[in-house]
């Protein structure tokens, strides 16, 4: 799949002139991990080095999308108890859009579609079919309506959102009103996502309310909703969702928050032009009991949480026109173990991006987050 898609790229980008203009660009970035294992407490180390072209094209409404990656990682990583259970984390997938090159006991050299999709646009409608992001729900740290694309808020790439492999349309119903439909085939139908969604706006507040089927057994199902909107100077959001397996007892979820910038004028410099998130989320799907929590599905990525209720919190703000320092803080508040990453951001010339961060997990070995290492990672990006 992934050899056919790439003929497909390279015959599109030989023959521009005859499909419109494509748009290229993309970025080379290296990220260096000390960390320990969960498992044994081994520190390892993991370098990964990703080059990034993104290709967009069109012709008379039709629209195609890549972002072709290569990613060579390396590390003593691949030898500790963690890899040996659960790999990269990585879910699965539907379509086959990644290829291994060559592996050895450190290293894997790999290249994939990170994203990749055809499709169509006009004024009134969207339709697209490929690995894509479908952005539903309004959270910053949690999304209770996201079951399509779920996201680890404590990842050190906080900007990358897995995608799914789906068929999507919108349809405008107005100026400020629209109606969504995704489907995300699996190869059973109980593996099968299909749902549908309609956005409006009421009194300055974008609103949506959501639901279908979710991919967890024959008839599973999902009911949601989602708001934004100005309040005080700031935005308010919030999601819910219930969800009824069928496997288990019907759950509901729902997360609250609130975004405000500073302005500019500020007497006080560490809140000047600085942008402040809270949210808090509760998961009735998570446990009270830490002896019941699922770290396996956590560590394997088929989970994001594992008790019931959080806060998170974030501060970012330029201290220098060049520099940029962002805080992000996360508090389990059952088990009461937390999180914290402070992170320095230095633009060193033009498109050159130099990232030092930390990740501090506190709490006692068996809390949710109080069991993972303390980690430092290191990061350049150059854009081009």
């Amino acid at each position: 799949m992934l050899s056919a898609a790439l003929l497909i790229l390279a015959a599109v980008s030989a023959h521009a002139k005859d499909f419109g203009p494509i748009s290229a660009s993309g970025y080379v970035k290296d990220i260096l991990e000390l960390d320990h294992s969960q498992l044994d407490g081994r520190p390892w180390t993991l370098n990964t080095t990703r080059e990034r072209l993104t290709l967009d094209g069109g012709w008379r409404g039709f629209k195609g999308h890549v972002d072709y990656d290569h990613e060579d990682l390396a590390g003593n990583f691949f030898r500790t108890r963690d890899y040996a259970a659960f790999g990269l984390g990585e879910p699965a997938t539907w379509l086959d859009m990644e290829q291994t090159i060559s592996t050895t006991a450190t290293s894997i050299d790999r290249h994939r579609l990170y994203r990749g999709y055809l499709g169509y646009e006009s004024e009134s409608a969207t339709l697209r079919f490929g690995r894509q992001r479908v952005a539903w729900g309004t959270g910053k740290f949690w999304n209770p309506t996201d079951v399509l694309n779920p996201y680890q808020p404590t990842t050190v790439e906080r900007d990358e959102r897995r995608g799914v492999d789906a068929a999507y349309g919108k349809y405008a119903l107005g100026e400020l009103s629209q109606a969504e439909l995704a489907w995300a085939p699996q190869d059973r139908w109980t593996g099968h996502a299909l749902l549908g969604r309609v956005k409006s706006n009421w009194r300055g507040y974008d609103a949506s309310i959501m639901g279908g089927k979710i991919g967890t057994s024959t008839s599973a199902w999902m009911a949601g909703g989602d708001f934004a909107g100005n309040l005080f100077d700031g935005t308010a959001h919030g999601e819910w969702s219930y969800v009824d397996t069928k496997t288990r007892t019907p759950t509901w979820q729902a997360d609250v928050g609130y975004d405000y910038t500073f302005p500019a004028e500020n007497k006080i410099w560490i809140l000047r032009d600085a942008s402040l998130v809270a949210e808090y989320f509760h998961s009735g799907a998570g446990q009270l009991d830490r002896t019941k929590y699922d770290v396996a599905g956590l560590l394997g990525g088929a989970r994001v949480t594992l008790a019931q209720d959080y806060f998170g919190a974030s501060y970012s703000k330029d201290v220098h026109p060049l520099v940029k320092l962002e805080l992000s803080a996360i508090q389990n508040a059952d088990d009461g173990s937390d999180f914290f990453s402070p992170s320095l951001q230095y633009n060193v010339v033009t498109n050159l991006y130099l990232t030092a961060g930390w990740q501090r997990f506190g709490g006692a070995k068996s809390t949710e987050l109080g069991r993972a290492p303390n980690m430092t990672f290191f990061m350049g990006q150059y854009y081009f």
